[in-house]
C-alpha cells in the first residue's frame, strides 16, 4: 500500500520528536535539544529515515515559525509593548548593532572579510525566543526585571529579523540598496500600528460574534484563519510572514479571547515548533564534528561573551541596575531559531557563517545546539550571581 510521503514523513518527525523531546526532559535539558537531536537520528547523515523528504519538513517546520510568533503576540499584548517602549527600541537596537559590530571586528581578526563578518554578525545577533520565554515563563519572571530586558530584546530581535531578511542577500550581492531596507523597517513599523489600530475595532466583535453564535470549532477555525490571513497578508507588501503571525497574536491578545486563543494555538505551536527544530538537527552531520570541534568549543565561548557583553551595555544604557545587566546578558547568551532562517537565506546568496563554506554551516549549527542545551544553566547561573550581588548590595 502507498503510503502518501506528507503522512510518512509527519509520523516520522513527531514520533521522533516525542521520544527524543521526553528523553532530554528527563535529563535536564530543555526538549529542543532532544527535538534537534531527533532530527540528526533520522536526518540523512545517520539513519535516512528522512531524505528525499527534507525539503517537505523544512516547509512544515517554516509553519511552526510562524505559530510561534503568533503564539509570542499572544502571550505579550500590546500593553507590555507600550510598557517597555523605549527599553525595546532603543535597547534593542543598541544590542542588535553592537553585536554585528563585535563579531564583525573579531572576524576580521581572523581574516573573514567584512561583508561575511556582518553576517555573521546578524546571526549570532539573535537569541532564540523560543527558549528564554520558556524559562521565564516557567519560573514565573517574565515580569521581573530581568524579565523586562530579555523581552524587549527578544521583541525587537523579532522585528530585527525583518531587516536583516533584507540585509543578507544584500551582503552577497543579490540584494537592493540601504534605501530599501530603510523602507521595509519603515513599512514594518506603519504595518503594525496600522493592523493594531484597525483590528482593534473589528477583530474583537468578530471573535465575539464567533463564540456567541457557533461552536468551539468554528472558533478555533477562525483564530487559525486571523493568524493565516494575516500573515499571508503582509508578505504582499514585502514582510515576513512571522512578523505577521506577530502582529495578528498582538492584535487578539488585546481582547477577552486572549486565553482561549493561547489554548488553541498551543498544541499546534509546540507541533510545528517541534518539526522546526527536528528539521535543523537533520543539517547537522555528526561526522564532521570530529574535525570542527575545537572551532565549535571556541565559537561558542566567544558567542557567549560577544552576547554577554552587547545585552549587557544595552541594559545599562538604559540604567538597568548591575545584577539585571548581568543576569540579562547570560540568559540572552545563545542563537536563536531564527538565525536558521537567516542562516540558508545566506547560503542561497554565496554566504557562509565566518567565510567557513560547508564547515561554517556545520559549526554555526553545532554551536547553536551547544548553547541552547546550555541556556538553562547560563539562566541559573546568571540568577545566582543576581541575587548575590543584590544581597550584597542590601547588607
Amino acid at each position: 500500500m502507498h503510503v502518501p510521503t506528507l503522512v510518512a514523513a509527519l509520523a516520522i518527525v513527531v514520533v521522533a520528536t516525542a521520544i527524543f523531546g521526553y528523553i532530554a526532559q528527563r535529563i535536564g535539558l530543555v526538549a529542543i535539544v532532544g527535538y534537534i537531536v531527533a532530527g540528526i537520528i533520522i536526518g540523512p547523515y545517520v539513519l535516512g529515515l528522512i531524505a528525499d523528504d527534507f525539503e517537505l519538513v523544512e516547509a512544515m517546520g517554516e509553519i511552526g515559525v510562524i505559530f510561534l510568533m503568533f503564539f509570542i503576540g499572544l502571550e505579550l499584548g500590546g500593553d507590555l509593548l507600550k510598557k517597555l517602549g523605549a527599553l525595546l527600541f532603543g535597547g534593542g537596537a543598541i544590542q542588535v548593532i553592537l553585536t554585528i559590530a563585535l563579531v564583525t571586528v573579531i572576524a576580521a581578526i581572523f581574516g573573514v572579510d567584512l561583508k561575511s563578518g556582518i553576517y555573521t554578525g546578524c546571526l549570532v545577533a539573535l537569541s532564540s525566543t523560543a527558549v528564554v520565554l520558556k524559562l521565564l515563563s516557567a519560573r514565573n519572571e517574565t515580569a521581573s526585571p530581568t524579565g523586562e530586558v530579555s523581552v524587549a530584546f527578544l521583541i525587537f530581535q523579532d522585528i530585527a529579523v525583518v531587516i536583516l531578511v533584507l540585509l543578507v542577500p544584500m551582503l552577497g550581492q543579490d540584494g537592493g540598496s540601504i534605501g530599501a531596507i530603510v523602507w521595509a523597517l519603515v513599512k514594518a513599523l506603519l504595518l503594525i500600528v496600522a493592523v493594531l489600530v484597525v483590528s482593534k475595532w473589528l477583530i474583537p466583535p468578530l471573535l465575539d460574534a464567533v463564540w456567541e453564535r457557533a461552536d468551539e470549532e468554528a472558533f478555533l477555525l477562525a483564530v487559525l484563519a486571523l493568524a493565516a490571513g494575516i500573515a499571508y497578508g503582509v508578505t504582499l507588501v514585502g514582510l515576513t510572514a512571522s512578523l505577521g503571525a506577530f502582529v495578528a497574536g498582538l492584535v487578539i491578545s488585546g481582547g477577552e479571547h486572549r486565553e482561549r486563543a493561547t489554548s488553541i494555538i498551543l498544541p499546534f505551536q509546540a507541533l510545528f515548533a517541534a518539526i522546526f527544530f527536528a528539521s535543523i538537527g537533520m543539517r547537522l552531520d555528526p561526522g564532521a564534528l570530529l574535525d570542527t570541534w575545537p572551532l565549535v568549543l571556541l565559537f561558542s565561548v566567544l558567542v557567549v561573551i560577544i552576547k554577554f557583553v552587547g545585552v549587557g551595555v544595552a541594559a545599562a544604557a538604559f540604567k538597568r541596575p548591575l545584577p539585571v545587566v548581568v543576569s540579562s546578558g547570560l540568559v540572552l547568551a545563545q542563537i536563536g531559531e531564527f538565525s536558521f532562517i537567516l542562516e540558508n537565506i545566506g547560503r542561497q546568496s554565496g554566504l557562509s557563517p565566518l567565510q567557513l563554506e560547508e564547515k561554517g554551516s556545520q559549526v554555526f549549527i553545532a554551536v547553536v545546539v551547544l548553547l541552547i542545551a546550555l541556556t538553562p544553566l547560563l539562566f541559573k547561573l546568571g540568577s545566582l550571581m543576581q541575587n548575590r550581588m543584590e544581597g550584597q548590595v542590601t547588607t
